[in-house]
């Protein structure tokens, strides 16, 4: 993690959505980490804002990966992921600021096996639109033969 990052999580300075030198600190932040092409990083901001509940500043930080995406091949990042848990606290909120449509966009099916070989549980995604082009909302939904279910979200940003 940048000293950047470490510092601006340690402020915790966006608790204050009007504060607009706060969303500009987050901004400079992201942009550095986006330069350096720091996914991790910037996953990491991801998660904190959606954990925090401060949405405001993932908006901000979602426009300038979309920004960044939008270069096509001029952007400096490629494609990756962003882990948001298995459990987030404001999910409607969530989908409002990512204006995501409701109607699977994709739908697959991924197996887990046990050490014989047998389908010991298995993932059913779903991927849905955002209204950012670039950005992608999944949805894993975990099903096991010893009753241990979850649903674990994601992000993805691809430039395609």
């Amino acid at each position: 993690m940048t000293d950047a990052l470490e510092k601006w999580i340690r402020d915790n300075s966006l608790r204050d959505a009007e504060d607009i030198d706060a969303l500009l600190e987050a901004a400079e932040v992201a942009r550095q980490l986006i330069f350096m092409k720091d996914c991790e990083g910037i996953g990491t901001m991801i998660s904190y804002t959606v954990e925090n509940g401060l949405f405001e500043g993932f908006s901000w930080i979602m426009s300038l990966l979309q920004d960044e995406f939008d270069k096509g091949g001029e952007c400096v990042l490629h494609d990756f992921s962003c882990d948001l848990g298995r459990s987030i606290k404001d999910y409607d909120e969530l989908l409002r600021r990512l204006e995501v449509d409701l109607n699977a966009q994709k739908n697959d099916v991924e197996f887990m096996y046990d050490v014989h070989g047998e389908v010991d549980s298995f993932f059913n995604n779903v991927t849905y639109r955002t209204g950012y082009s670039h950005i992608y909302l999944v949805s894993s939904e975990n099903y096991d033969a010893k009753d241990n279910d979850f649903v674990q979200y994601r992000l993805l940003f691809s430039g395609s």
